[in-house]
């Protein structure tokens, strides 16, 4: 048996019984670090939240879309609508929001926003805007 043979054995052998150990500890490492990571833990929440955000945005369309259909339309049709009737209609929008985005909603947008008024007062008056180019 010539030198590089009997060394192409001995790698042989030494890769054969090292490769696994070596292997197993690398995906034991990789598992142990996901494990210990929040980029996993931080996707999901943000994920959740902003499908809470999400739901939100859309009761206050339907809030808007309601105060518009029940209330603005008949005042505008006997053409009494006023200023006085424009705060009423954003009082009842806010009023109809407030009442459907649930309370899991009202945290995050408080968590991710600061304030959970300002953020329905803000989106009510653009939701306003979209409902009026429809």
């Amino acid at each position: 048996m010539q030198f590089s043979e009997m060394l192409d054995y001995i790698l042989y052998i030494v890769l054969t019984a090292i490769l696994p150990v070596t292997v197993k500890f690398a995906v034991d490492l990789v598992k142990a670090k996901i494990r210990e990571s929040s980029i996993i833990e931080e996707a999901t929440k943000n994920e959740i939240i902003s499908n809470l955000i999400k739901d939100a945005m859309s009761d206050v369309m339907d809030a808007v879309l309601y105060v518009n259909q029940t209330f603005v339309d008949t005042l505008k049709s006997k053409n009494e609508f006023t200023q006085e009737s424009w705060e009423e209609a954003k009082k009842k929008a806010y009023n109809t929001a407030l009442v459907a985005i649930s309370e899991e909603s009202k945290k995050a947008i408080s968590e991710v926003y600061g304030s959970f008024d300002k953020w329905l007062q803000l989106k009510i008056e653009s939701s306003v805007n979209m409902a009026k180019k429809q």
